[in-house]
């Protein structure tokens, strides 16, 4: 045996094998954080439900299996819950997308569903008259039901627009799209211009960010918006991360009644 050429090799190899763990140490493995993702919908309502008592959602968090992660001085923190909308007016469209979100809405995609339903359908968040609130639920730890109604019935306190959290009211739904740096209501058939509480009543229109619009309407005036709840993590980088989402469901507004 050439005793030289045994120990070359073996300084080679003792070479090789320190790079290779002084590359994994130095870069470190990819780290993956799943998310619980809310799972439990108590009303959801539907796009064609002519009662206008049933236009509400209601959902609840899913937060008590991630307390490890509120400390913002963690490599991950769980930032909430945070709940997404887009307006159609043709529900057939509005359906086609759906069943394409819940296509990839599995363990195995993760969060292929939130980033088709934000990046590829454009599902903006929800707007409050509270400002921007994001996400919508902030993080306790604690699993809490979640109330939304988007518009107002005549001018019922007990069907008003307004999103609760554990029964608490936080305030008033609005859309992202604004007129003279004021933010949109739900309401498309109450007067237009400027309310008492400084918002307004617009009627979607073609080219907003926040409307998926078709070439015709499944019926004259009425807009359908639909609504999904999603859990919102980041990382030391700064990288959000997102559960699977939840539907929790459309309701019908229609632009020529002014009562919702």
């Amino acid at each position: 045996m050439n005793i030289t050429t045994e120990k070359n090799h073996n300084r080679i190899c003792s070479v090789f094998l320190f790079c290779c763990l002084a590359l994994f140490s130095g870069c470190g493995l990819t780290e993956y954080y799943t998310l619980d993702a809310p799972t439990v919908a108590s009303h959801v309502p539907s796009w064609s439900t002519t009662d206008f008592s049933s236009r509400y959602f209601e959902f609840v968090t899913n937060e008590d299996g991630m307390t490890d992660y509120l400390s913002s001085s963690s490599e991950f923190v769980f930032l909430g819950t945070a709940v997404y909308y887009k307006i159609f007016n043709n529900h057939s469209t509005m359906e086609s997308e759906d069943s394409a979100i819940d296509a990839v809405n599995t363990s195995s995609n993760y969060s292929t569903a939130a980033t088709k339903m934000i990046e590829t359908y454009g599902f903006e968040e929800l707007k409050t008259s509270a400002g921007t609130i994001s996400p919508l639920v902030k993080a306790t730890g604690s699993n809490r039901h979640v109330y939304i109604r988007l518009t107002n019935y005549q001018s019922s306190d007990d069907y008003a627009a307004k999103i609760t959290v554990a029964g608490t009211e936080l305030a008033v739904p609005l859309r992202m799209v604004s007129v003279d740096s004021a933010y949109c209501t739900f309401d498309f058939g109450r007067t237009s211009g400027k309310t008492d509480d400084g918002y307004y009543n617009e009627v979607p229109s073609k080219g907003e960010d926040d409307v998926t619009y078709s070439s015709s309407f499944s019926s004259d005036g009425v807009w359908y918006v639909d609504l999904y709840a999603v859990a919102v993590g980041r990382d030391t980088t700064y990288t959000t991360s997102y559960s699977l989402v939840l539907h929790l469901g459309a309701v019908p507004i229609d632009a020529n009644n002014e009562d919702n």
